[in-house]
């Protein structure tokens, strides 16, 4: 009931605005809340609505194409929430550029930066971009994101947190993370391209209470239950801290018509990480593989389809932050961020996109994930679904702002980004 009372203020007060501005050349009656008078304002004559028309006209005019410009910014602000961090407030930054304004076939690069603010603590910055250089000889894509947030631990496996989300957990934390990706690579062919890879994690957490049954510890590796064991409730001291450094090449297929927000094409990605005993508390690889296609149905529908699997392997014990887990690259959406771990992950996600009239969009998917230990342990069983639906609005020309409502089998998240999903 709160959320929907949310989500209808946050609406009624969005077409308070619009109506205000759209009605910016006309006289308007105006009620005062306190007394009842009514009185008869002339909009362009009243300096506290100017920022009304700021507003309306920024948003208007976002996603005009500009060729005059080699830059086009912008920023835009919404509501997202999750069963664990609770309403949050989330902001970003989008821009459109080129490496040259001559190559009328070359991709725009994209920047988009992001905030996020929760009322359950969550504090998160970030950026990231792809690039398109000169004669698209060269692509340099990279991620940067620090985040500091509430955590919790139910366990390895997907058996975890399926019958109580809250009962279930093992250790509630705070953890700070801080995430670097880059990779720049070289056109070997058409739509191919071959380069080194960086991945960079940097974790700090540290308990607020932990659930451990007795002499159960062992069952949890990857240094995390001993450490935590130790610690006493509260301790901000003794934080666990890992770091975890992979170098590696990837190879990607690429043939969408923009790579944001595709109508057509293919996507490969293949990359193969090695993480160093000597930089690392555990030395190990990883193997990341994604496939994404996009096709039109029919007139302003796009089918959009996933599948990403990542596979650590060469030692008994990966790192805790380099678990494969629910959450991430925009799959899985609905679960929470770790919710359920372990050494591998397969899923896959199947959307529909529908561009309605002005601006807006809407979506809808369904998805599956599998979590498991190792080839010999995958179960259908265990696979965890996850559907939702969403709302697109076109800030920047191809490039969406999305509002994603999910829904699992242990609770429901609503998302707000720049860019699609995948």
């Amino acid at each position: 009931m709160h959320m929907k009372r949310y989500f209808s203020f946050c609406f009624a007060m969005f077409v308070a605005i619009m109506c205000n501005a759209a009605g910016a050349t006309r006289d308007s009656i105006v009620v005062d809340s306190i007394t009842g008078d009514v009185r008869k304002y002339k909009l362009t004559d009243k300096k506290a609505l100017k920022p009304l028309y700021w507003v309306y006209n920024y948003l208007a005019n976002s996603n005009k194409r500009r060729s005059d410009v080699s830059y086009d910014g912008g920023f835009v602000f919404g509501p997202a929430y999750n069963i664990n961090t609770g309403f949050a407030i989330g902001g970003g930054y989008s821009a459109l550029y080129s490496f040259d304004k001559n190559d009328t076939k070359l991709q725009k690069s994209i920047v988009n930066g992001f905030f996020q603010a929760s009322v359950k603590g969550i504090v998160a910055v970030g950026v990231e971009g792809h690039n398109f250089m000169k004669g698209d000889k060269h692509r340099f894509n990279y991620e940067f994101s620090f985040t500091h947030y509430p955590s919790a631990f139910w366990g390895i496996g997907t058996q975890t947190s399926l019958d109580n989300y809250y009962a279930n957990r093992m250790v509630d934390s705070k953890q700070l993370l801080l995430k670097l990706e880059g990779d720049f690579t070289w056109k070997l062919a058409e739509n191919l391209y071959l380069g080194p890879k960086l991945d960079f994690l940097y974790s700090n957490l540290y308990k607020t209470h932990d659930n451990i049954p007795q002499g159960e510890e062992s069952m949890y590796p990857n240094g995390l239950m001993e450490h935590f064991l130790a610690l006493p409730d509260g301790s901000g001291h003794q934080p666990f801290t890992q770091l975890a450094l992979g170098l590696g090449v990837t190879l990607t297929y690429d043939s969408r018509d923009f790579a944001t927000n595709a109508y057509k094409g293919h996507y490969f990605n293949l990359q193969q990480l090695g993480f160093a005993p000597g930089l690392n508390e555990y030395g190990f690889l990883t193997t990341d593989v994604k496939y994404q296609f996009y096709t039109p149905l029919w007139k302003k529908c796009t089918l959009a389809f996933q599948a990403h699997g990542r596979f650590n392997y060469g030692n008994d014990v990966i790192p805790w932050i380099r678990l494969a887990s629910t959450g991430n690259q925009g799959m899985g959406r609905g679960y929470f961020f770790g919710q359920y771990r372990d050494n591998n992950v397969m899923e896959t996600q199947l959307e529909f996109r529908q561009r309605l009239i002005w601006r807006l969009g809407v979506v809808a998917w369904v998805g599956a994930i599998n979590i498991f230990h190792d080839f010999n342990h995958i179960y259908m069983k265990h696979t965890l679904p996850t559907y939702g639906f969403g709302v697109r609005w076109e800030f920047k020309p191809r490039v969406n702002v999305r509002v994603d409502w999910g829904f699992t089998k242990t609770g429901n998240s609503i998302v707000f980004n720049i860019g699609e999903a995948f």
